[in-house]
């Protein structure tokens, strides 16, 4: 029997720990097709470009971040179930991807043109502020404590320090060529993922100069990390999904297949289901984390899946936005015993 077999009644966050150190210099294990079916539980119209999907820490609205036409429409809000549009934000340039303030009082948006990010009040879903970052910021990830914002700039090879308190950046961590996905683990620290360098960046909290970098897999692009923080999950664009550990030497010790040019990456609030965007093949991948399942989605009339956001539980529902046809797609499964 498989070692991660074994595992498959136990708790994920005892299972990921409990993970034997030399895990990583095995060859990683496949997850086996199967798992949770899903069909489509509510679709609604977008902006031009919706290039991300987010979900408020309370699961009670949804954020799209619409890229394709500057100046008007930058953010759609909508009710989580019906997927009603219950508000909207614009503000000059174009919005890109968010991120929620741990008491989700605050919505971070990277403002690709301007090379800002917008402080949003998600109450009175007015701008409260603009921050000057690096050049096209992309992807943006806030501290467990809330007090520092991290923004990915895309052709900067840096990423932005923000101080919130203070609300300017603080400094630059220099990455390789396009850095893209961002993760804070749960020492603190901050990985980040060049996309054009095929490399993991990995910085202490606080630290101007990377403590490490590992070589993963050709064109890394989404990072998301465990629920227990000593680990994370990437994407790499031809065609897999890793799990990796801190410690593991940037070798991951599972490794899942995906649609065709994985992207953005979501997960549940316990962390057992993992869904995946495929931009290329139209579709999204559900991994059931537990049972070490893969299953590829059909989304129907969904062309070009680009963000995908998970809801926070209970059960199993997913959001996908569709750059070609500007919509939002909620997509519902029925969690295996």
């Amino acid at each position: 029997m498989r070692w991660w077999l074994a595992l498959v009644s136990v708790p994920l966050t005892f299972a990921l720990a409990a993970l034997p150190a030399v895990a990583s210099a095995q060859p990683p294990s496949r997850t086996e097709r199967g798992g949770p079916t899903m069909a489509v539980a509510a679709r609604a119209a977008t902006g031009v470009q919706p290039k991300s999907v987010n979900v408020s820490p309370d699961g009670r609205r949804v954020v799209v971040c619409n890229f394709g036409r500057p100046d008007r429409d930058s953010v759609f809000v909508y009710d989580a179930i019906t997927l009603a549009r219950t508000g909207a934000v614009t503000f000059e340039g174009n919005a890109v991807e968010s991120a929620f303030s741990p008491d989700g009082a605050t919505l971070y948006v990277s403002n690709f043109r301007r090379h800002r990010v917008e402080v949003i009040d998600f109450e009175s879903l007015e701008v409260r502020q603009e921050i000057a970052v690096g050049t096209n910021p992309k992807t943006v990830a806030v501290s467990a404590d809330g007090r520092t914002l991290y923004v990915a700039n895309y052709f900067d090879r840096s990423v932005s320090v923000v101080d919130l308190a203070e609300g300017r950046e603080v400094r630059r961590l220099r990455t390789g060529a396009r850095p893209r996905g961002l993760g804070v683990m749960g020492d603190g620290s901050l990985l980040a993922a060049a996309f054009h360098g095929d490399r993991i960046h990995h910085f202490a909290e606080g630290a101007s100069e990377e403590r490490a970098h590992w070589d993963v897999c050709r064109y890394p692009r989404d990072i998301l990390p465990f629920p227990d923080g000593h680990g994370f999950y990437l994407t790499c664009s031809l065609g897999t999904i890793g799990f990796y550990r801190l410690d593991g030497g940037g070798r991951p010790f599972v490794l899942a297949a995906t649609g065709r040019n994985p992207r953005s990456i979501g997960r549940t609030a316990d962390g057992r289901f993992v869904g995946v965007a495929n931009f290329t093949s139209s579709d999204v991948t559900i991994i059931d984390t537990v049972r070490r399942t893969h299953r590829n989605v059909e989304v129907p009339g969904a062309r070009r899946i680009v963000g995908l956001a998970m809801h926070p539980g209970p059960g199993l529902r997913l959001y996908a936005t569709s750059w070609d046809t500007n919509e939002v797609i909620a997509l519902t499964g029925e969690v295996p015993e």
